[in-house]
């Protein structure tokens, strides 16, 4: 299965780091939405879009990504977030807008990433040492039970 995983990792690379190693475990393409202004997704079958959370939400550009993007009926889309707690499903408000586009998310993976934005910043962030080698591992089992 032809795969690609876009992604947005702007602030520590954990989410650079996440998608990379999905990436090598399914010989996917790998492609950073904020240094290519245009994508063409349509000649794969499966996307992964990953990005970090930013006010309990995706990044904006892979919003916008989704927004702008036509997938094909046939496509296969799964969502990928880091972010410094792990309390809710920070990939909601992405799942809805796909759905209101008729697209379908087989999955989403999400695992802690280290976090020092807004206040945690002031405390030296949380989070420290995230996603370390056991999250990469789940990370990898995710992708591989997708097969």
């Amino acid at each position: 299965m032809k795969t690609a995983i876009l992604y947005v990792s702007v602030h520590h690379g954990n989410t650079r780091k996440v998608a990379a190693a999905m990436a090598q475990a399914c010989s996917a393409e790998l492609i950073d939405l904020t240094a290519q202004a245009a994508v063409t997704i349509s000649d794969y079958d499966r996307i992964g879009l990953a990005s970090g959370c930013f006010y309990g939400n995706m990044h904006e550009t892979l919003r916008q990504f989704v927004e702008k993007t036509d997938f094909p009926a046939e496509q296969e889309v799964f969502l990928v977030c880091t972010c410094g707690c792990v309390y809710r499903d920070y990939t909601k408000a992405v799942k809805k807008m796909l759905q209101e586009k008729g697209v379908t998310v087989s999955a989403s993976f999400q695992c802690r990433g280290f976090d020092t934005f807004g206040p945690f910043g002031k405390i030296g962030g949380i989070a420290k040492g995230h996603p370390n080698e056991r999250d990469l591992e789940k990370a990898t089992a995710f992708i591989k039970r997708m097969r």
